[in-house]
């Protein structure tokens, strides 16, 4: 063989292996999360990635719904749910990979109105004034609408309230109604009022008057090992801070 075919066999061979599966790119991550993770989730990915790790996509929305897409068979890597109850029904479904399950972060309940508004509400009860005529809150399977009519039952609220209440598809939901002015008042979490700028915290619901809010976080049956690396980055000495910047409250 001549040394210009032996250079073409050679090259041809070369580009035959990069372009085999095992020299391929890593596909992207599909990670669903809750949609109150939307902003420090995306920071943290964005800062996994950059260590060389596979890219991530992320589809956010009401921990319900993204729970009910894995148990449908949707092709996702990881989950971050804002409640144990989503996680404990894929757990039950054999749906989580070993092993990979753990608590990530907390957060506080509050109440919100637009940043103009003439209401003086400060605190739970105040949510029965006359004044307040409609209040947005998640859809009852959703983590933060349970949070808060966990609240309002053990408050002696429920009763009074219970003709206001509009029910949003998630968390973010109610925050875009309450900012557009579309109701009076919403309930949300602590770290969804500080991305919006329309909107002022009225007051922080006791944490005594609801479970905790925790956010457990678990890679997904059959995921590739990069989904737990993902997974112990966002817990360590880089991910972490990330949310607890965005005002998520760390877990003892």
């Amino acid at each position: 063989m001549n040394r210009r075919a032996l250079l073409g066999a050679l090259t041809a061979g070369a580009l035959a292996r990069w372009a085999s599966p095992a020299f391929a790119a890593p596909r992207p991550l599909l990670v669903l999360a809750a949609a109150s993770l939307t902003e420090a989730l995306s920071q943290a990915g964005a800062a996994f990635t950059a260590t060389g790790q596979p890219p991530l996509t992320f589809s956010f929305d009401a921990s319900s719904r993204l729970a009910r897409q894995i148990e449908s068979g949707a092709p996702a890597d990881a989950f971050f749910s804002a409640d144990q109850t989503w996680m404990d029904h894929l757990a039950t479904r054999g749906l989580l990979a070993e092993g990979t399950r753990q608590d990530l972060v907390g957060n506080r309940l509050v109440a919100v109105v637009g940043v103009s508004s003439p209401l003086a509400l400060a605190r739970p009860a105040d949510l029965a004034s006359p004044g307040l005529r409609r209040l947005a809150l998640a859809g009852d399977s959703v983590p933060a609408g349970r949070y808060a009519r966990a609240a309002f039952e053990r408050l002696g609220l429920t009763a009074a309230l219970g003709e206001k209440i509009v029910n949003g598809d998630h968390v973010r939901s109610v925050l875009r109604w309450v900012a557009a002015g579309e109701v009076d008042a919403g309930v949300v979490y602590a770290t969804d009022a500080v991305v919006e700028p329309k909107v002022r915290v009225a007051f922080v619901f006791p944490p005594e008057s609801h479970p905790p809010i925790v956010y457990p976080m678990a890679a997904l049956r059959g995921a590739p090992p990069a989904a737990g690396e993902f997974l112990r980055f966002c817990r360590g000495t880089v991910g972490l801070p990330i949310f607890l910047r965005a005002g998520f409250t760390a877990l003892g």
